[in-house]
């Protein structure tokens, strides 16, 4: 069992390891008098982040109504433990490498006993 400082202290040093930050858009869809609009909203900002390549190779994936092929490679973004974050979601990171950002979009949210960080998997969209 962890104590609760336990716990505590590993999440605060796990952030130190996370130089970019984040912020999180969900994806909303209204009804308006013109019909649907859909949207990606920011639910949180200046979140502590860090961006791993999760597989050195692209894979091609079929793009929407089976146009073209669409590289796709896979990230592991890790956010400060409980993040709220959900599949779907979209993450856009900024750092000193890349000030102009870059957006993934979540396809699994690790969720863990004693979560010292959360860990999502992503592809790049932008």
């Amino acid at each position: 069992m962890i104590s609760p400082s336990l716990l505590a202290y590993l999440r605060s040093v796990s952030e130190l390891a996370m130089p970019d930050a984040a912020a999180i858009l969900r994806y909303v869809e209204t009804n308006g008098p013109d019909g649907p609009s859909q949207d990606w909203q920011t639910v949180a900002s200046g979140i502590p982040c860090r961006v791993d390549a999760h597989r050195q190779t692209a894979i091609e994936r079929p793009g929407a109504g089976g146009a073209a092929q669409l590289a796709v490679s896979d990230w592991v973004i890790h956010l400060p433990a409980l993040t709220d974050v959900t599949v779907r979601d979209r993450i856009v990171v900024t750092g000193a490498d890349r000030p102009d950002g870059r957006t993934f979009e979540v396809s699994d949210v690790g969720e863990q006993s004693y979560e010292v960080e959360r860990e999502l998997r992503c592809v790049l969209v932008a």
